[in-house]
């Protein structure tokens, strides 16, 4: 009988379904197996990934297969992608993405070196007529089998030379795959780490946590800020390698990975592979491989990590759990956290979810006893937690400083700087002044896209929309009334970098922010200086609050706490929490003891006072109550409908009409017990980008697979209705952003 194939083919989400295909003679095909198929007019050759394959007579016209990879996501790889499209309002195909790296296109080929290897064992029958020929057998005869580059600089031969041995059969040459090992892994395999001895409270955690390895469920490690959870990790890495099995470890920001990488490389050497965006093609590439072969078996990572084909899964980290970068803004908007969940049930793993900061939704089910629970009360060795020192911005501003370094900090750091210690500053916004004005007409420049202010850039001496990427030179005169003084207000890293540098001449500041890791091993390199100690202080954005570990560093600086605590999105307090307890957690991790400075303009918010203390377990139950009068996780979901066009009037008439669609469904009496609740249309808060209109809606419900059910059965016919056609709409649940 003639073989056949269902394939997922890469194409819009209304045309995602199976396609079926022929399979020529000769060609070897399985389940999960990438795939070369025409599609569409034309019959392009479109990629695909096979669903299912059978047998049958009686089927005609049918295409056939171009080609076959003999790259594969398996079974497994399957189920995991069908997960994610019912889960995440995707294509199948758009979860195959998430699942391989050789959709990635050009760079992603393997690269080969040649090698240079004796053909005989025995010495004395290779007998080289001239001194260059036995200097290149000597050198094989004790170096073994050497990359062709290796034995040329070496030997200091020419490749005739080499050559020529070949044609003797002296030698043979051939080819071997390269693997493009990213710099942090190669560099830190080099150190030795061996000393991981457990205090009583980490050796209870970690037995507590070890006693469930294999369950398929889920644990939080919950852990002051310096209570020492690395060490439990790494305890635990070696219980699982012990057993035969694999690690992958996730970790919220890039520039957490060298630290981390460094550490546990001392331990592992190149069982660790490395996975995050800021790899090349190639290197993505050859990790996923060496890590699909077994090669490496403890994996460290950003959000994609999660999707790792390890061999032999026992546990998966998830260290900071509660941070907004593991749930991915682009479609498939999965996060990390539920994929972990899916994989480790499914794999016989467990997960370990670990923060000083848990979420509301992790540490509420912990309570409840749903998931498995551990505490770390005191910091490592005892260690104080930083004084906090805080400081009344308004007071600031009122006694005549209008510098972003309060007079408080300026003495701290100054008192550091006198001491050889070093200092870290928290500044959320990057950039030189958030917006130019006109002091006399009072035009502002905004973005012709999105409406926004224009954010200045010193590095390029432009203004930049943070949003669209729009970019437009610096003006020297107002547009609207020709005033040549303009003014530059508002502050970014850039701007506090001048200040700092004008209070303290002569000082080494490093800068980390968007702007500044833009180069490939930049992220690496800065921190690799700062822990080295070349440079003062430290100054970023979110990706220096947490995770950093610097034993220099006794001084932390929050230059305004206040950009989070009074947005519109319920999780507000809780992520002001987070980031105050995360950054001043920075200092005074070592022998010596540490210090933060928390300049607001709110120095007695409830918010700010519980995180002073790092009491994450007195800001939950202070604001727990409240989330549940309220109605807001974690005692339900809220799921986020997005609805863009290039008119407002467009945008918020289809989000009425979605509205109704669900209403008019609810009444059926298959779908009367499903209980939902719709907080109507409104505008974004940045009500437009790239020129399009933005409208949400928030529908509080309960994400089951009923719920997810009924609402992709709205939106399916919702984006294949004609008057539909000029509106784009995504489908978001459990947003960690409320837009």
């Amino acid at each position: 009988m003639k073989r056949f194939v269902e394939v997922a083919v890469k194409t819009v989400y209304v045309a995602d379904k199976p396609y079926t295909y022929s399979v020529p003679d000769g060609f070897d095909v399985s389940v999960g197996r990438l795939v070369k198929v025409p599609f569409g007019k034309g019959d392009r050759a479109a990629d695909g990934v096979v669903l299912s394959v059978f047998e049958q007579e009686g089927l005609t016209e049918v295409k056939a297969l171009l080609s076959v990879s003999h790259f594969s996501i398996g079974e497994k790889g399957v189920a995991l992608a069908n997960y994610i499209k019912n889960r995440y309002f995707c294509s199948l195909f758009d979860a195959f993405r998430l699942l391989t790296p050789s959709f990635s296109g050009k760079g992603a080929v393997p690269v080969f070196e040649k090698f240079v290897e004796l053909s005989s064992s025995d010495g004395e029958k290779l007998k080289p007529k001239s001194e260059k020929q036995k200097k290149v057998l000597d050198f094989l005869r004790k170096n073994g089998k050497v990359s062709l580059e290796t034995l040329i600089f070496n030997t200091s031969v020419s490749r005739s030379v080499i050559y020529s041995l070949v044609k003797k059969g002296n030698i043979n040459i051939v080819l071997e795959q390269r693997m493009r090992i990213p710099n942090s892994v190669k560099n830190a395999a080099k150190s030795v780490e061996r000393d991981n001895e457990l205090n009583p409270a980490q050796k209870k955690a970690f037995d507590e946590i070890s006693a469930r390895l294999g369950s398929g469920g889920c644990h939080l490690l919950y852990g002051v800020t310096g209570s020492g959870k690395t060490h439990v990790f790494i305890s635990l890495v070696n219980k699982v390698l012990s057993d035969g099995k694999s690690v992958i470890i996730l970790l919220p920001e890039i520039s957490l990975t060298f630290q981390v990488v460094t550490r546990f490389c001392g331990y592992y050497g190149e069982k660790v592979a490395l996975l995050h965006s800021g790899l090349s093609k190639g290197e993505k590439s050859d990790e996923w491989e060496r890590i699909e072969r077994g090669d490496a078996r403890v994996v460290i990572g950003t959000r994609s990590a999660v999707f790792a084909p390890v061999r032999n899964l026992g546990l998966i980290i998830i260290d900071e759990e509660q941070e907004h970068t593991y749930k991915s803004e682009m479609s498939p908007k999965y996060h990390a956290r539920e994929i972990a969940s899916y994989r480790v049930a499914n794999e016989k793993a467990l997960l370990l979810l670990a923060s000083a900061t848990p979420s509301f939704e992790s540490f509420y089910k912990a309570k409840a006893g749903i998931i498995g629970y551990s505490e770390l009360t005191e910091r490592f060795n005892s260690r104080p937690l930083p004084k906090v020192l805080t400081v009344d911005l308004g007071r600031e501003v009122y006694s005549g400083n209008t510098l972003s370094v309060s007079r408080l900090l300026a003495k701290e750091i100054d008192e550091n700087l006198k001491r050889g210690e070093q200092t870290i500053l928290f500044m959320n916004r990057r950039g030189h002044s958030s917006y130019i004005a006109c002091p006399k007409c009072k035009y502002v420049y905004r973005c012709p896209n999105c409406g926004i202010s224009l954010t200045f850039h010193r590095n390029d001496g432009k203004l930049h929309c943070h949003y669209c990427n729009y970019k437009e030179d610096l003006p020297f005169s107002c547009r609207e009334c020709g005033t040549e003084t303009l003014r530059y207000s508002g502050t970014g890293t850039q701007k506090v970098e001048e200040q700092l540098l004008s209070l303290f001449p002569g000082i080494k500041i490093l800068r980390m922010d968007a702007d500044s890791v833009s180069g490939k091993n930049s992220r690496d390199e800065i921190l690799t200086s700062f822990g080295n100690g070349e440079a003062d202080i430290l100054l970023g954005t979110q990706m220096i609050t947490k995770g950093l570990d610097f034993p220099n560093v006794t001084l932390v600086g929050v230059l305004n706490a206040d950009g989070l605590l009074y947005s519109s999105d319920f999780r507000a307090y809780e992520k002001t929490f987070a980031l105050v307890t995360q950054v001043t957690g920075r200092a005074g991790r070592s022998d010596k003891s540490g210090r933060a400075v928390v300049q607001t303009f709110s120095p007695s918010h409830e918010v700010l006072r519980f995180a002073y203390k790092q009491d994450y377990i007195g800001f939950y139950n202070d604001q727990i109550s409240l989330r549940k009068s309220l109605l807001y996780p974690p005692f339900c979901d809220i799921c986020q409908c997005v609805f863009i066009s290039e008119t407002e009037e467009d945008a918020f008439s289809s989000a009425d009409r979605f509205i109704e669609k669900i209403a008019a469904l609810l009444q059926e009496e298959e779908n009367k017990d499903i209980k939902m609740s719709i907080i109507k249309p409104r505008a974004t808060s940045v009500p437009m980008v790239d020129g399009k209109s933005r409208v949400r809606i928030l529908i509080k419900c309960l994400d089951v697979a009923r719920t997810r059910g009924f609402l992709a059965e709205i939106y399916n016919e919702f984006i294949r209705e004609k008057e539909n056609k000029k509106v784009s709409v995504s489908v978001d649940m459990n947003p960690l952003t409320i837009l």
